[in-house]
């Protein structure tokens, strides 16, 4: 069993984490943050500060890490691509959406008194 595309991944599991942290010190002032944004950027639900710092970091890891293991139940020649390149297409892809969320999360909480 090759855990190259999981080793691929852990580094994009501790950047998501991380930002989890980040975001958790950063936004400690608040009861609640936006739980979601409509296309122009506006804040359309808040929800507590706990869940929408941690929720993502967390979901978006765990992705990761199935993203890693599940090609290695599918037999090399039924596989489209390598399970490394995966990792890390999703790795980058995940951080990218986690690091759009906390800007946007960012200039809500600076138009904020």
């Amino acid at each position: 069993m090759d855990f190259t595309p999981l080793f691929v991944s852990l580094p994009f599991v501790a950047i998501l984490l991380a930002s989890g942290v980040w975001a958790s010190r950063r936004f400690a002032r608040f009861k609640e943050l936006p739980g979601h944004f409509d296309f122009r950027g506006r804040v359309t639900r808040m929800a507590p500060r706990r869940t929408m710092v941690w929720m993502l970091p967390v979901l978006f890891s765990a992705v990761l890490v199935v993203l890693a293991l599940v090609p290695q139940g599918v037999p090399p020649e039924h596989r489209n691509g390598s399970p490394v390149t995966g990792a890390l297409i999703g790795g980058i892809t995940l951080v990218a959406a986690q690091f759009f969320v906390l800007w946007l999360t960012d200039h809500w909480a600076r138009r904020q008194k």
